[in-house]
């Protein structure tokens, strides 16, 4: 599926390839896209996002835009919108930087996308990890974050943001811009008279996507003369040239906006052009700002006016000189159309003063223009001068970036008598300019989140017809304001600080229309004439059509509220105001009731119950005296416009839906989402028969949480109608049986069942064809998902994701109807389910499909399976009873977990006799020709089952030359496998081409790895080839003799990347490395071999001829060995070079020599910043023949510490000669310890 405006373009696939490819390389971190403003790199990004959560290659993406001035709270606010997570109000940069940053790094596979970067970013001072896990860390967790930058420069992002690769986007060629500008305005271009013209006018356009599909949405539906004329202004030679684009582009767009057929549309998108660049812009800061400056003709209520400003903004996004927002009451603007829309209304005296270093400057050179319009968006500006004087000034804006301070004259406003839209953010006034209260044609007032005092001059202000003061600190709302009689909205949103609002002052607002005091004052007096402000004010506003309020106490609620004006309203009855996370954007009417006892009390109130029939989302927590929502609260009316509802521990509710027999009318016919958590005696969702086909039809997500006593969700009757049903989340429900069970109205059958078929009513069947995910956990009573014979013909068929956790009696999770539908299925978790004896329930296929083959490929996209701690589970299915030679295939499985199954033998298990002798003689393998051989795997792990004997068995005839390919997988970990003796016994060659990590451990009984057509004769083996393999480690194998058999060309380049290596507790060995082994690991960095009885030698050379192979240097790379509890090792190996650094032994009483038959300088490179101990219980010389510790022949012209303990019997440390200077060339600190011999450091010759 393609984002929005992406157009899979030659020049852009090969660009998109490149970037996905990239991203497939887990050793690159920060990667690159640049290109001219308005080329489509942040539609490809979003593109490349969308293909990376379907391709699985990352967990998570998260997104955001930078701007030419990076906002860093902003920033910080969009990745943790993306995370689901929040701020706390209280915290400041550093601390949300740290807070994003431990949440960024507890994603496994997460990829960041920075979008339109302009100067150098500190990432850490945002939160987001470079770098900072440690590369070992990071390889062993196998966690990854990725960073895409995009930006028009690519010095900026190779040199200050260090990008690993860089992707260029340029313009489309010829025949793509004439493809896409064909593609928006239809059949035009293909007449001959049109053609020339449509030709020259995408050439004109500069074959950039933005300038292309502004200047064709401008055309399209137009005759020839339009064109010609639209051709004839592109050609003009007065273009503007603006710094970064090019004149024919900025004509193209500047064309875009003359063809508006809407005058007030062009006001709206210079309007536009006042914001900040990058920024989302508010769809109702431009209702306010564009009622107070009167740009709508004929609009006389704010009702109207909202409407004519979503038909305006439909208008500028269809020309695409706007774009969607990130939320509901949000629009954007492409930058380059932003830099455009600047440039145009300056020319009509409006303008937006960029973020430079002496504003003062600038604005005393903005006041010589006769300026309509000034507007300081986003600036960190600390001062403004003295005076504005501007006569004609209409409209100022300033968004300031911080808090800090800054000072506004008591004069500022004096000479701007005509300005009639004035908003000023984040500005901490300790008084409000005494030259405001002149302002007498101010029509809009925004000082949101200003830090406030006294605010009484506002009174003053006769015209104000809009007034904001949301997310300042006011307390005390005064009675001047009162005086503001011509007042439509007010909006006292997030005022947390609000305590007092004078009495009988709301209703003096007689025409206010909407009315905003969210998550604000609280404290309404009970009775009219108090102390404080009444609910009982509200009454005399009768154009009120929006309300947003919190009542703490509901028995104040007025009972003859008018309520049926009401067109939009967020009302809150109770302790709790909305959490951000739970209010859905795009809806008009919400309720939270939460905390009534007496909840039927409640429902007297005639106008709170209107409310709750109108409403849109409804939230009840906490309430007494009610058991039925549908029928007690609406009066049985089915809420007929509710599209989310949320029900949180209420102790009473019985049903949902109450008991009134056949129910013919339409029960939620337009709720999308249900969610009911806590519902301790909850017994069903739906209690009625309905008969309705639309009730609960356009329900989409159901998530029910510790219902105990639910014993199903739905009845049959009902599944037939939850054709849009996506996503199903069940938890902790103790008695639930089935997610659909029989209707509890109809007779019970001898067998215990509820009779499903009435004569008006056939069978129903549950199908879902819409359902994506299933999560089920801990329902410890559930045995199936539902009964067989409702079964449906290809139910569930785009079921993607299914997660089960501890359902203890749960035997199979899929009958064997049900898996040819699980066409989509991707990801499936089973985890803890004590009784699972299979996942597909095979019983009754031979029953239904006797004699005929069958082909299984059994869930052809499944990428992802974890089978964790089912200690009854055979097999994933059993197929003996279908066909012997049936094969089931997982073409695209990618990640295979199996753990802690205790009787699983094998993937795919057959009961056929010729099974039952092969498994008596010889168990049989997890993976054989009964279960296609998943070669596309990447991960796969392996742990715990007690009776595993073999991963991979006899493949069949298909294996092609007796070779098997892994080709993906990059990680193999077989651990606690106590039977386990190989991971194949076949005589296959396995090929590992991108295996980087492997771990076998607590396998006692592996005897080799594989048999192969490369195998030696010795008994006991392991045969590996292992391509850029980075970590292996080999522990618990008792009967291992060597690591590897092969000859030396075939381990070209297969452990070229190898970093660590671990040997440990293979007590056959004799010698841990062999010969033909050392070419390959100039990058190991790490050695460690420990508790292997046998072993005499670490690295066993004796074919190795110094004077006719040349070797190099060993180890290069070597920063790290341990020997350890190895107490028959006689010497590390007979061979020199350049090898180690200072090695650790502890308890290796039978070492004699470190190097024997030394030929060359062993030099061994020391770059630890601490101290190393070098112990033996033996002293390190050839046994007939006293050794110096050193002599000539060995050099540490790196080591700066040297700590020597326990040697016994060394006499002398080294011998004076030529060269001795420079054995220790850099030696700092000499430590020596219990070394009971020791005469001389050092021999002088004499």
């Amino acid at each position: 599926m393609q984002v929005k405006d992406f157009e899979a373009f030659d020049s852009r696939k090969k660009v998109f390839q490149d970037v996905m490819e990239a991203l497939r390389d887990d050793k690159l971190n920060i990667i690159g896209v640049y290109g001219m403003g308005g080329v489509g790199k942040t539609t490809l990004v979003k593109q490349v996002a969308k293909q990376v959560l379907e391709d699985k290659l990352f967990d998570k993406v998260v997104m955001a835009e930078v701007t030419q001035t990076p906002d860093h709270h902003k920033i910080q606010n969009k990745l943790a919108f993306d995370l689901g997570m929040e701020f706390g109000l209280n915290e400041n940069e550093f601390q949300r930087a740290e807070r994003l940053h431990e949440r960024l790094k507890k994603e496994k596979q997460l990829l960041i996308i920075l979008d339109n970067i302009w100067t150098k970013l500190e990432l850490d001072k945002i939160g987001i990890p470079t770098g900072d896990v440690a590369e070992k860390e990071r390889k062993d967790d196998q966690r990854r974050c990725t960073i895409i930058l995009t930006s028009r420069k690519q010095d900026l992002l190779r040199i200050d943001m260090n990008s690993q690769k860089n992707f260029w986007i340029d313009v489309l060629s010829k025949e793509e811009a004439l493809q896409l500008f064909e593609k928006i305005v239809g059949d035009s271009t293909k007449t001959s008279a049109f053609q020339s013209t449509a030709n020259e006018i995408v050439e004109r356009c500069g074959r950039l996507p933005v300038a292309l599909s502004t200047v064709a949405n401008a055309l399209k539906t137009k005759e020839l003369d339009f064109w010609k004329d639209a051709l004839n202004q592109l050609r003009r030679s007065d273009a503007k040239e603006i710094h970064g684009m090019q004149a024919n582009v900025y004509t193209s767009i500047k064309l875009s906006y003359d063809f508006l057929e809407s005058a007030e549309a062009k006001s709206l998108f210079r309007l536009c052009g006042l914001y900040s660049e990058g920024h989302a812009i508010q769809v109702s800061g431009l209702l306010r700002y564009g009622v107070g400056w009167g740009l709508f003709e004929n609009v006389y209520t704010l009702e109207e006016a909202r409407s004519r400003v979503h038909r305006l903004i439909d208008n500028l996004k269809s020309s695409c000189l706007l774009l969607d927002g990130d939320a509901e009451d949000e629009v954007k603007m492409h930058d380059v159309i932003h830099v455009v829309a600047v440039s145009i209304a300056a020319g009509e005296r409006m303008f937006n003063i960029p973020n430079v270093a002496d504003v003062e400057k600038k604005m005393e050179e903005t006041k010589q223009k006769g300026p309509i319009a000034i507007s300081l968006p986003h600036r960190d500006i600390q001062e403004l001068p003295e005076r504005l004087q501007c006569p004609n000034l209409e409209l100022f804006l300033l968004f300031r970036k911080g808090y800090g301070p800054m000072q506004i004259s008591d004069l500022f406003f004096e000479g701007t008598e005509e300005v009639k839209v004035l908003s000023l953010t984040r500005v901490r006034f300790s008084s409000l300019p005494s030259s405001l209260g002149r302002l007498f044609n101010l029509q809009t007032l925004c000082l949101d989140g200003c830090r406030l005092k006294d605010i009484a001059i506002v009174g003053q202000l006769k015209k104000l017809e809009i007034l904001s003061f949301r997310d300042s600190d006011i307390k005390h709302l005064p009675l001047e304001i009162g005086q503001l009689t011509r007042l439509q909205l007010l909006d006292l949103s997030n005022c947390r600080s609000l305590v007092v609002i004078a009495p009988n002052l709301i209703s003096q607002f007689s025409r206010l229309e909407e009315l905003y005091m969210g998550d604000s004052f609280s404290q309404w007096d009970k009775v009219e004439g108090g102390s404080n402000a009444s609910l009982a004010e509200l009454k005399g506003l009768s154009k009120l059509t929006t309300l947003e309020i919190h009542v703490r106490d509901a028995e104040i609620l007025p009972q003859d509220l008018d309520s049926v004006k009401l067109q939009r309203y967020r009302i809150n009855i109770g302790n709790h105001w909305w959490s951000n996370w739970s209010v859905k954007s795009g809806l008009s009417r919400l309720m939270k009731v939460q905390g009534i006892d007496k909840f039927g009390i409640f429902l007297q109130n005639y106008g709170m119950k209107l409310l709750l029939k109108r409403t849109e989302y409804l939230y009840l927590e906490e309430l007494k005296g009610v058991q039925s929502v549908v029928y007690e609260l609406d009066d049985g009316e089915g809420f007929p416009q509710l599209k989310h509802l949320h029900v949180r521990h209420c102790s009473e509710i019985l049903h949902i839906v109450g008991s009134v027999g056949r129910v013919r009318r339409e029960v939620f016919p337009l709720l999308e989402s249900l969610s009911l958590i806590g519902l301790i005696n909850l017994e069903t969702i739906c209690d009625s028969q309905l008969t309705e086909d639309q009730s609960f039809s356009n329900l989409r997500i159901i998530e029910v949480k510790s219902c105990h006593k639910l014993k199903h969700l739905f009845s049959f009757s009902i599944a037939k109608n939850l054709l849009r049903l996506q996503k199903v989340k069940v938890a902790y429900c103790d008695d639930l049986e089935m997610i659909f069970g029989p209707d509890r109205e109809k007779p019970t059958t001898s067998l215990g069942f509820n009779e499903i078929i009435a004569d008006d009513d056939p069978a129903p069947k549950v199908i879902l064809p819409s359902l994506e995910k299933l999560n089920l956990t801990r329902l410890r009573n559930i045995k199936k998902l539902w009964a067989d014979h409702n079964q449906g013909m290809y139910c569930c068929q785009n079921l993607t994701t299914v997660i089960v956790d501890g359902c203890d009696r749960l035997k199979y999770l899929f009958s064997y109807s049900m898996v040819n539908s699980l066409l989509q299925l991707q990801h499936l978790e089973i985890r803890l389910c004590k009784s699972m004896e299979g996942v597909v329930d095979t019983t009754g296929w031979s029953e239904r499909d006797e004699g005929k083959l069958i082909e299984l490929k059994v869930f052809p996209k499944l990428h992802s399976l974890e089978l964790s701690w089912l200690p009854e589970l055979t097999s994933f299915a059993n197929t003996g009873q279908i066909h012997s030679d049936l094969v089931v295939e997982f073409p695209s499985l990618l990640n295979l977990e199996i753990e802690s199954c205790n009787n699983t033998l094998r993937f795919i298990s057959t009961s056929s006799p010729e099974d039952t002798i092969h498994s008596e003689m010889q168990p049989p393998p997890l993976f054989d020709e009964k279960v296609g051989i998943p070669t596309s795997l990447v991960n796969l792990y392996v742990w715990d089952c007690k009776k595993l004997e073999e991963i991979v068995g006899h493949a069949g005839e298909e294996v092609k030359e007796n070779r098997i390919a892994f080709s993906e997988l990059k990680l193999l970990k077989l651990d606690n496998l106590p039977r386990l003796t190989s991971f194949c016994l076949e005589n296959y060659t396995l090929e590992f081409p991108s295996l980087e990590r492997v771990s076998v451990t607590l396998c006692p009984n592996m005897k080799t790895f594989s048999l192969g057509i490369l195998s030696t004769p010795k008994l006991y083996k392991v045969q590996i080839g292992f391509r850029d393999i980075k970590y292996l480690q080999l522990s618990d194998f008792p009967r291992l003799k060597e690591i590897l058999a092969w000859p030396s060309h075939c381990l070209v380049s297969f452990f070229n990347n190898l970093f660590k290596l671990v040997v440990d507790d293979c007590t056959n060995m004799s010698s841990a490395i062999p010969a033909n082994l050392l070419r390959c690991l100039n990058n190991l960095e790490w050695l460690e071999v420990r508790n292997c009885d046998s072993l005499e030698e670490v690295l066993h050379l004796e074919e190795l001829n110094a004077d006719k192979e040349h070797i190099g240097p060993l180890f290069p790379s070597l920063s790290g060995l341990r020997l350890i509890d190895l107490p028959k090792l006689k010497r590390f190996c007979n061979f020199t070079g350049n090898i180690i650094e200072l090695p650790k032994l502890e308890n290796c009483p039978d070492m004699e020599t470190f190097i024997s038959n030394s030929t060359s300088v062993l030099h061994m490179t020391a770059d630890n910043k601490e101290p190393q101990k070098l112990k033996s219980e033996e002293s390190l010389f050839v046994a007939d023949q006293i050794q110096h510790l050193f002599d000539e022949k060995v050099a540490f012209p790196q080591l700066r510490w040297l700590e020597l303990s326990g040697l016994h019997k060394v006499q002398h440390l080294w011998k004076e000669n030529a060269e001795s200077n420079k054995v220790f060339a850099n030696l700092i600190s000499l430590k020596i310890s219990e070394c009971s011999k020791l005469q001389k450091l050092v021999i002088f010759k004499e």
